[in-house]
Protein backbone atom coordinates (compact mmCIF):
# COMPACT_ATOMS: atom_id res chain seq x y z
CA UNK A 1 0.00 0.00 0.00
CA UNK A 2 1.54 3.16 -1.01
CA UNK A 3 2.19 6.37 1.30
CA UNK A 4 0.14 9.57 1.17
CA UNK A 5 2.49 12.04 0.96
CA UNK A 6 2.05 15.91 2.23
CA UNK A 7 2.61 16.59 -2.17
CA UNK A 8 -0.27 14.23 -2.49
CA UNK A 9 -2.63 16.14 -0.01
CA UNK A 10 -2.31 19.20 -1.73
CA UNK A 11 -2.76 17.92 -4.58
CA UNK A 12 -5.71 16.44 -4.03
CA UNK A 13 -7.41 20.04 -2.16
CA UNK A 14 -6.21 21.81 -4.90
CA UNK A 15 -8.38 19.39 -7.57
CA UNK A 16 -11.55 20.15 -4.89
CA UNK A 17 -11.25 23.72 -5.94
CA UNK A 18 -9.44 25.54 -2.73
CA UNK A 19 -6.89 27.68 -3.82
CA UNK A 20 -4.84 30.59 -2.45
CA UNK A 21 -6.11 33.26 0.22
CA UNK A 22 -9.45 31.16 1.00
CA UNK A 23 -11.02 30.13 4.61
CA UNK A 24 -10.91 25.94 4.67
CA UNK A 25 -12.76 24.27 7.57
CA UNK A 26 -12.24 20.71 7.20
CA UNK A 27 -14.14 17.98 8.65
CA UNK A 28 -12.29 14.60 8.71
CA UNK A 29 -11.22 11.02 9.80
CA UNK A 30 -7.72 10.71 9.26
CA UNK A 31 -7.63 7.00 9.02
CA UNK A 32 -9.48 6.62 6.11
CA UNK A 33 -6.97 8.18 4.46
CA UNK A 34 -4.56 4.93 4.99
CA UNK A 35 -0.70 5.07 5.75
CA UNK A 36 0.79 8.88 5.76
CA UNK A 37 4.18 9.68 5.56
CA UNK A 38 4.79 12.33 8.10
CA UNK A 39 1.40 12.04 9.99
CA UNK A 40 -0.66 14.68 10.98
CA UNK A 41 1.63 16.98 10.22
CA UNK A 42 1.53 16.25 6.66
CA UNK A 43 -2.28 16.71 6.45
CA UNK A 44 -2.06 20.13 8.08
CA UNK A 45 1.04 21.17 6.38
CA UNK A 46 -0.72 20.35 3.01
CA UNK A 47 -4.10 22.31 3.40
CA UNK A 48 -1.92 24.91 4.64
CA UNK A 49 0.49 24.74 1.26
CA UNK A 50 -2.66 25.29 -0.55
CA UNK A 51 -3.89 28.23 1.23
CA UNK A 52 -0.90 30.37 1.27
CA UNK A 53 0.18 33.02 3.63
CA UNK A 54 -3.38 34.77 2.60
CA UNK A 55 -5.50 31.97 3.97
CA UNK A 56 -6.84 30.50 6.98
CA UNK A 57 -7.21 26.62 8.11
CA UNK A 58 -10.41 25.91 10.75
CA UNK A 59 -10.85 22.76 12.38
CA UNK A 60 -14.47 22.33 14.47
CA UNK A 61 -13.45 21.74 18.05
CA UNK A 62 -16.54 20.95 19.16
CA UNK A 63 -17.75 18.95 22.93
CA UNK A 64 -20.48 16.83 23.39
CA UNK A 65 -20.27 14.01 25.08
CA UNK A 66 -21.22 15.56 28.37
CA UNK A 67 -23.85 17.83 26.20
CA UNK A 68 -25.85 19.08 28.85
CA UNK A 69 -23.05 20.28 31.36
CA UNK A 70 -21.05 21.34 28.40
CA UNK A 71 -21.61 25.16 29.86
CA UNK A 72 -20.31 24.44 33.06
CA UNK A 73 -17.30 22.06 32.12
CA UNK A 74 -16.08 24.61 29.36
CA UNK A 75 -12.70 25.86 29.23
CA UNK A 76 -10.13 26.88 26.57
CA UNK A 77 -8.08 24.31 26.76
CA UNK A 78 -10.72 21.20 27.14
CA UNK A 79 -9.91 18.60 24.28
CA UNK A 80 -12.35 18.57 21.42
CA UNK A 81 -14.52 15.48 20.64
CA UNK A 82 -14.68 15.54 16.70
CA UNK A 83 -11.49 13.18 15.85
CA UNK A 84 -7.50 13.49 15.81
CA UNK A 85 -6.60 15.77 13.40
CA UNK A 86 -8.77 18.94 14.83
CA UNK A 87 -7.24 17.86 18.09
CA UNK A 88 -4.07 17.77 16.88
CA UNK A 89 -4.51 20.93 14.81
CA UNK A 90 -6.13 22.61 17.83
CA UNK A 91 -2.85 22.12 19.95
CA UNK A 92 -0.11 23.67 17.78
CA UNK A 93 1.93 27.30 17.78
CA UNK A 94 -0.03 30.10 16.57
CA UNK A 95 -3.69 28.98 16.42
CA UNK A 96 -6.21 30.39 17.72
CA UNK A 97 -9.67 28.66 19.60
CA UNK A 98 -13.23 30.57 20.05
CA UNK A 99 -14.94 30.68 22.80
CA UNK A 100 -17.89 28.89 23.24
CA UNK A 101 -19.20 25.51 24.68
CA UNK A 102 -20.07 23.34 22.10
CA UNK A 103 -19.58 24.84 19.16
CA UNK A 104 -16.09 26.29 19.03
CA UNK A 105 -13.10 26.41 16.34
CA UNK A 106 -9.58 26.33 16.37
CA UNK A 107 -7.96 28.39 13.22
CA UNK A 108 -4.02 28.97 12.32
CA UNK A 109 -3.65 32.12 9.72
CA UNK A 110 -4.47 35.45 7.81
CA UNK A 111 -8.10 35.87 9.45
CA UNK A 112 -7.89 33.01 12.50
CA UNK A 113 -8.19 36.33 15.18
CA UNK A 114 -11.33 37.83 13.21
CA UNK A 115 -13.15 34.53 13.25
CA UNK A 116 -12.37 33.09 16.77
CA UNK A 117 -13.17 36.10 18.73
CA UNK A 118 -16.43 37.15 19.81
CA UNK A 119 -18.17 33.89 19.84
CA UNK A 120 -21.77 34.50 21.10
CA UNK A 121 -21.18 38.56 21.71
CA UNK A 122 -24.28 39.19 19.57
CA UNK A 123 -27.01 37.90 17.43
CA UNK A 124 -28.38 35.31 18.90
CA UNK A 125 -30.28 32.15 17.20
CA UNK A 126 -32.36 29.56 17.67
CA UNK A 127 -30.15 26.63 18.15
CA UNK A 128 -30.45 23.39 20.10
CA UNK A 129 -27.04 23.62 21.29
CA UNK A 130 -27.60 27.03 23.08
CA UNK A 131 -28.51 29.86 21.39
CA UNK A 132 -24.88 31.21 21.10
CA UNK A 133 -23.18 28.29 19.21
CA UNK A 134 -24.68 30.17 16.21
CA UNK A 135 -24.94 33.73 16.87
CA UNK A 136 -24.11 36.70 14.55
CA UNK A 137 -20.57 36.99 15.70
CA UNK A 138 -19.43 33.34 15.88
CA UNK A 139 -17.01 31.62 13.43
CA UNK A 140 -19.67 29.49 11.02
CA UNK A 141 -21.78 32.66 10.35
CA UNK A 142 -18.36 34.63 9.64
CA UNK A 143 -17.02 31.83 7.19
CA UNK A 144 -20.57 32.07 5.70
CA UNK A 145 -20.24 35.57 4.77
CA UNK A 146 -16.58 34.87 4.12
CA UNK A 147 -17.91 32.02 1.52
CA UNK A 148 -15.39 29.46 3.37
CA UNK A 149 -14.66 26.41 1.42
CA UNK A 150 -15.61 22.89 3.77
CA UNK A 151 -13.49 20.53 2.88
CA UNK A 152 -15.06 16.67 3.90
CA UNK A 153 -11.95 14.09 4.37
CA UNK A 154 -13.00 10.40 4.63
CA UNK A 155 -16.50 11.79 5.95
CA UNK A 156 -19.72 12.77 4.17
CA UNK A 157 -21.74 15.77 4.62
CA UNK A 158 -23.63 13.67 7.35
CA UNK A 159 -21.13 15.78 9.66
CA UNK A 160 -21.48 19.24 8.05
CA UNK A 161 -21.97 21.53 11.31
CA UNK A 162 -23.41 24.63 8.81
CA UNK A 163 -26.79 22.67 9.24
CA UNK A 164 -27.33 23.45 12.28
CA UNK A 165 -27.16 27.26 11.40
CA UNK A 166 -29.43 26.93 8.32
CA UNK A 167 -31.87 24.96 10.22
CA UNK A 168 -32.00 27.83 12.37
CA UNK A 169 -32.13 30.16 10.46
CA UNK A 170 -35.06 28.24 8.42
CA UNK A 171 -36.82 28.05 11.78
CA UNK A 172 -36.37 31.65 13.06
CA UNK A 173 -38.15 32.39 9.32
CA UNK A 174 -41.19 30.51 10.06
CA UNK A 175 -41.87 31.81 13.04
CA UNK A 176 -41.28 35.56 11.80
CA UNK A 177 -43.99 35.05 9.49
CA UNK A 178 -46.73 33.87 12.56
CA UNK A 179 -48.88 37.20 12.47
CA UNK A 180 -50.05 36.15 15.99
CA UNK A 181 -47.87 36.69 18.91
CA UNK A 182 -49.51 34.32 21.28
CA UNK A 183 -49.45 31.52 18.32
CA UNK A 184 -45.94 32.36 17.40
CA UNK A 185 -44.89 32.31 21.13
CA UNK A 186 -47.30 28.69 21.52
CA UNK A 187 -45.03 27.31 18.14
CA UNK A 188 -41.78 28.74 20.32
CA UNK A 189 -42.50 26.88 23.06
CA UNK A 190 -42.58 23.27 21.16
CA UNK A 191 -39.33 24.14 19.74
CA UNK A 192 -36.14 21.26 21.07
CA UNK A 193 -33.91 23.79 23.04
CA UNK A 194 -31.13 23.32 25.40
CA UNK A 195 -33.47 24.86 28.35
CA UNK A 196 -35.99 21.99 27.22
CA UNK A 197 -33.54 19.34 27.07
CA UNK A 198 -34.61 17.74 23.44
CA UNK A 199 -38.59 17.42 24.59
CA UNK A 200 -39.50 19.29 21.64
CA UNK A 201 -38.83 19.13 17.91
CA UNK A 202 -35.91 21.00 15.47
CA UNK A 203 -35.94 20.88 11.82
CA UNK A 204 -32.82 18.62 11.66
CA UNK A 205 -32.85 17.56 8.10
CA UNK A 206 -31.01 14.36 6.31
CA UNK A 207 -27.78 16.30 5.33
CA UNK A 208 -26.94 12.98 3.45
CA UNK A 209 -29.75 13.16 1.27
CA UNK A 210 -28.87 17.21 1.25
CA UNK A 211 -25.25 16.38 -0.24
CA UNK A 212 -27.01 14.04 -2.95
CA UNK A 213 -28.85 17.08 -3.84
CA UNK A 214 -26.25 19.45 -3.92
CA UNK A 215 -24.22 17.60 -6.15
CA UNK A 216 -26.98 17.47 -8.74
CA UNK A 217 -26.70 21.09 -8.69
CA UNK A 218 -23.17 21.28 -9.41
CA UNK A 219 -22.15 22.21 -5.77
CA UNK A 220 -20.27 19.75 -4.36
CA UNK A 221 -16.31 18.90 -5.63
CA UNK A 222 -15.28 15.55 -4.97
CA UNK A 223 -11.88 13.84 -5.50
CA UNK A 224 -9.80 10.61 -3.33
CA UNK A 225 -6.52 10.68 -1.95
CA UNK A 226 -5.16 7.28 -0.44
CA UNK A 227 -8.04 5.31 0.44
CA UNK A 228 -10.02 8.45 1.22
CA UNK A 229 -12.75 10.39 -0.52
CA UNK A 230 -12.90 13.97 -0.31
CA UNK A 231 -15.52 16.76 -0.95
CA UNK A 232 -15.87 19.87 -0.96
CA UNK A 233 -18.20 22.97 -0.65
CA UNK A 234 -18.82 26.40 -0.90
CA UNK A 235 -20.29 27.23 2.46
CA UNK A 236 -22.64 30.49 1.33
CA UNK A 237 -23.58 28.62 -2.03
CA UNK A 238 -24.34 25.30 -0.46
CA UNK A 239 -25.99 26.78 2.63
CA UNK A 240 -28.33 29.17 0.50
CA UNK A 241 -29.22 25.98 -1.40
CA UNK A 242 -30.26 24.08 0.86
CA UNK A 243 -31.92 26.43 2.55
CA UNK A 244 -33.88 27.92 -0.63
CA UNK A 245 -34.87 23.09 -1.12
CA UNK A 246 -36.20 23.70 2.84
CA UNK A 247 -38.50 26.38 1.97
CA UNK A 248 -39.49 25.31 -1.28
CA UNK A 249 -40.83 21.81 -0.74
CA UNK A 250 -40.56 21.02 3.14
CA UNK A 251 -42.43 18.08 2.09
CA UNK A 252 -39.27 16.37 0.72
CA UNK A 253 -37.05 16.98 3.67
CA UNK A 254 -39.56 16.68 6.94
CA UNK A 255 -41.92 14.17 7.82
CA UNK A 256 -44.36 13.82 10.86
CA UNK A 257 -44.41 16.41 13.71
CA UNK A 258 -41.56 18.22 11.97
CA UNK A 259 -43.82 18.71 8.57
CA UNK A 260 -47.06 19.51 10.81
CA UNK A 261 -45.05 21.92 13.00
CA UNK A 262 -43.83 24.12 9.53
CA UNK A 263 -47.22 23.56 8.28
CA UNK A 264 -48.93 25.44 11.41
CA UNK A 265 -46.21 27.91 11.02
CA UNK A 266 -47.27 28.27 7.31
CA UNK A 267 -51.05 28.43 8.11
CA UNK A 268 -50.57 31.07 11.05
CA UNK A 269 -49.05 33.68 8.80
CA UNK A 270 -51.71 33.57 6.19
Amino acid sequence: MSMVTRNDFSDAVRRLGVIPGDICLFHSSFKSLGPVEGGAESIIGGFEDVLGPEGTLVAPTLCSSDFYNSYNTWHLDKPSEVGYLPEYFRKLPGVLRSDQATHSVAARGKLAEELTKDHGAFGMHLCPFGMTAFADSSPWVKMYEHSAKVVFLGVTMLYNTFKHMVEGLYTEELLAAVKDASVRKQLNEGLWTFENRGTGIWLFYDSVKMQEYLSQLDLVTETTCGNAKLYCVDTKKASDATLDALRSCPEMWYEGEQLAWIRACKNAAL
